[in-house]
């Protein structure tokens, strides 16, 4: 019921500020309970699509939260891929607004984080959240919260991308080498403000990053496909 109520809402067919049936009239269209219906209509007000009024009903949100559902991606190369483009198309972008726009302190959150990558590593870790978190200070950088919402949902699928990434990366010496030296790049120019140098050092970072998948061993994707399949324990 809440699914669908969330549906009709986003296609429009439930205005904003449009008052919704009662309960009552809800249960009978729904054929359910009054305590599923509250159920459903307390989803909706926690998912910010329905505000409710006492003594008079509940109501469309003024301005609905959109809500994106995608599946998980299977460890592929294929799947990898796509996710970088997807990364491209917004961490290209970010990097570029973040070179003009960033403060001091968003500055040295940055440095920061590629700091605690490297700790990660020293340490034994793979360094995948801490990869994660220096992306996503440079998108907190741009001061551009879409941005930053849009890296924090799409995160879940990225997590995995960049987990193979990095698996495959911490095979070779070179390869982290050279993973370090595109963050420096990345960092260096969002410093020095020049928003065209921290675009290119993105796109450059991700286009190496497909460059050394392409470079790795068959058996390498075999190994993380059996992986992903296996029970979660």
């Amino acid at each position: 019921m809440a699914q669908q109520l969330s549906e009709a809402i986003h296609r429009g067919e439930l205005a904003p500020g449009q008052r919704l049936p009662t309960e009552a009239a809800l249960g009978r269209q729904f054929g359910t309970s009054r305590s599923v219906v509250r159920e459903a209509l307390s989803m909706l007000r926690q998912s910010g699509l329905v505000n409710s009024q006492r003594g008079s009903g509940s109501y469309v949100a003024e301005a609905p939260v959109a809500e994106l559902r995608l599946e998980l991606p299977h460890r592929s190369l294929q799947s990898v891929i796509k996710l970088l483009e997807l990364r491209r198309a917004l961490e290209v972008e970010a990097a570029r607004l973040a070179a003009t726009r960033r403060t001091t302190s968003q500055l040295r959150q940055i440095r920061n984080a590629m700091v605690d990558i490297d700790e990660a590593v020293e340490n034994g870790g793979d360094g995948v959240e801490e990869d994660m978190a220096f992306h996503r200070s440079i998108a907190e950088a741009s001061n551009n919260a879409y941005f930053t919402a849009s890296i924090d949902f799409h995160n879940r699928f990225l997590q995995q991308a960049i987990t193979v990434t990095r698996s495959n990366e911490a095979q070779r010496i070179q390869f982290m080498q050279q993973v370090v030296e595109e963050h420096q790049a990345i960092l260096d120019a969002i410093a020095a403000g020049d928003p065209e140098a921290a675009a290119n050092s993105v796109a450059a970072h991700l286009t190496h990053a497909k460059q050394r998948l392409d470079r790795a061993p068959p058996e390498f994707f075999e190994r993380i496909e059996q992986s992903s399949d296996a029970p979660d324990t």
